[in-house]
Parts: structure tokens; sequence; C-alpha cells
């Protein structure tokens, strides 16, 4: 008899102290410790992480404003491979299978991409968000008499400026907030920082022109028009906005004439650009070879180096420096 009272006894502990451990929320699992009922909860604020804001860039200045200022945030690309010259490239089918996914959409405008009709055309049947960069500058005119109709009437090269990269690197960091209002801070924070770079730059092409003892500068193609009206230098071009064009023999000759007229000691090369006639002028006149950056791509060497819109802009500086004020 007392041992069936024990019995009961031990039965009635047992399912006391099972609804004791139902009451409390978890379920038991031994030494494995306990279950939280609010793991599921967790997993799902995870999952709702947004995906990057997608991002495409025609060519490469405007890859890397998109990048300082969306920074972690935004998943950028760049249609015009570094290397490949933006007036004749044609977008390939993967291409235009990833413009169909983007949420913004970068381009120069001004006949720098003779292609982009085509895509502005397929973008207006999606969301994405257009920046047409020409739109928010001060064009100019393209008054070199020896340059190339067919690459349009006004000069495309807008972003060499400084000045007007602090005005597209603004609007991207509008655009950004408009499709992701939740990180607003992270994009004007960013654009904040860039801008006091931007101005730096700018501060410091000022400097240098206060000290120069001329203000002519010879170059290879003319891709440097709006810093050299913003600073008032005078940019005379060996060739005229194309970067592959070639001049002929009697511009060649006064181009040396004016060299000599003006006792020009340098003559600036670009990376990108064929440097043949260059080269052929530099010998003629006797010039001393400097590199000036138009930045509108980079070299593979300039990728390892970590290079970007704003050192290179720098070295601008430092060779402009050398040609005019030393």
């Amino acid at each position: 008899m007392k041992n069936r009272r024990l019995f009961m006894l031990i039965a009635v502990l047992t399912i006391a102290v099972a609804f004791a451990g139902c009451g409390n929320g978890t379920l038991q699992t031994g030494d494995e410790g306990q279950i939280d009922e609010n793991r599921d909860e967790e997993v799902e604020k995870v999952e709702e992480i947004p995906d990057p804001i997608k991002v495409i860039a025609s060519f490469y200045p405007y890859y890397d404003f998109a990048k300082v200022i969306g920074g972690d945030r935004v998943s950028v690309k760049q249609m015009v491979p570094d290397g490949a010259d933006p007036h004749s490239y044609e977008p390939s089918p993967r291409d235009l299978v990833e413009l169909e996914k983007t949420d913004v959409f970068i381009y120069n405008g001004l006949d720098m991409e003779p292609w982009i009709d085509g895509v502005l055309n397929m973008l207006e049947n999606t969301d994405a968000l257009i920046i047409n960069a020409s739109e928010l500058v001060e064009v100019r005119e393209y008054h070199d008499h020896d340059h190339d109709h067919d690459h349009g009437e006004y000069d495309p090269h807008i972003w060499t400026d400084p000045m007007n990269a602090m005005l597209i690197s603004e609007k991207i960091s509008i655009v950004l907030q408009e499709k992701d209002l939740d990180n607003s801070q992270q994009y004007q924070g960013s654009f904040e920082e860039f801008e006091k770079k931007l101005m730096e730059i700018h501060h410091s092409f000022e400097e240098m022109m206060q000290e120069a003892h001329t203000d002519i500068i010879l170059v290879s193609h003319s891709a440097f028009g709006y810093l050299a009206d913003r600073h008032g230098i005078t940019e005379i071009t060996v060739t005229g906005i194309s970067p592959h064009a070639e001049p002929n023999p009697g511009r060649l000759a006064e181009l040396t004439k004016i060299a000599r007229e003006y006792d020009l000691e340098h003559i600036f090369f670009e990376t990108l650009a064929n440097p043949r006639t260059a080269e052929v002028l530099a010998e003629e006149a006797g010039l001393e070879p400097l590199m000036l950056y138009n930045v509108e791509g980079l070299t593979k060497e300039q990728k390892e180096a970590g290079e970007n819109y704003v050192s290179l802009m720098k070295k601008n500086v430092e060779a402009l420096r050398k040609a005019l004020a030393e």
C-alpha cells in the first residue's frame, strides 16, 4: 500500500513539473538548453535588411562619385570599361540585362555617349531614376577651330572641373536619398565629406594660378576646357575633342610656332589618349612632356595603386604648377 501511494506521489509531481515547464514559455531540451520563442522574429529581422541600391554609371568618373556617396549601401557598375572610348563604345547584351534591373542610371550627355538614346528608351519602362550630368552644370561651347563636329557643339568633358563634380555628386546624393530614405543621413554625410575634398582641390588650383608666370597650356587633346575656363587658363590643343584624332601637318607647324612664340616649355599628355602626334610636337618644339589626367578612366596600374578622381586631380594640380608657376 505504501509503495502504491509513493508511486502516485511521484506521478503527480512529474505532471506538475511538466506543466510548470510549459507555463514559462520554453521547451526543455535536456543538456542542450532552451529553444527561444523569439528566434523566428530575430530571423525575420535579419531577412528584412534591404538589398543595396543598384547604380549603373556610363563611365568612370560617375562610377567613382556614386561609390563615394553611396558607400556600402550601393552596388555600382561601370558600363564603359576603363581604357575604352565612350564615344565608340556599344552596350553589350549583358549591359542591357543589367540596365533593366538598375535603380539609378548616371550618364554624361553632350554626345559623349552616342549610343545613349537606345538606353534611355529602354529605361522608360522601368522605375530607374536617371541623372544626366550635363543638365546640372553650365556647359561651354566647343570653340577650337580644329575639332571634330561629329561630337557636337558643346564640350562634353564637364567632370574635369572639380566644381562641376561637386554639383553632380550632390545630385547623386539627392537621388540616393529618394531611393533609400532610411539611410539619407549617410548619403548626405558622404556628400559633405566629398564636397570638402573637392573644394580643397579647387582652392589648390586657385593658389597655383596666383603663383603662375603664364596662363597658357599645350595639351594633346581638348579635355580640360572647363578646368581652364574656371581658372583663367588658355588651353591650346594638338587635336580636337577626340583623343584619337590626328592633326594635319599644317596644324603641327602652327603649334610649333605658338610654343616658341610664348616660350612654352611643356606639353601635356593623357594616359588614355594616342600620344604619337604630341610626341612629334614635343620633339619638334623641344618641349618637356608632362602627364595631365582627365580621369575619363583608369589604367590597370592606377587601379592597382588605388587611384581615384581626387588623387588624380591632386596630381593635376602639381603638374600644372610645374608648367605654369615654376
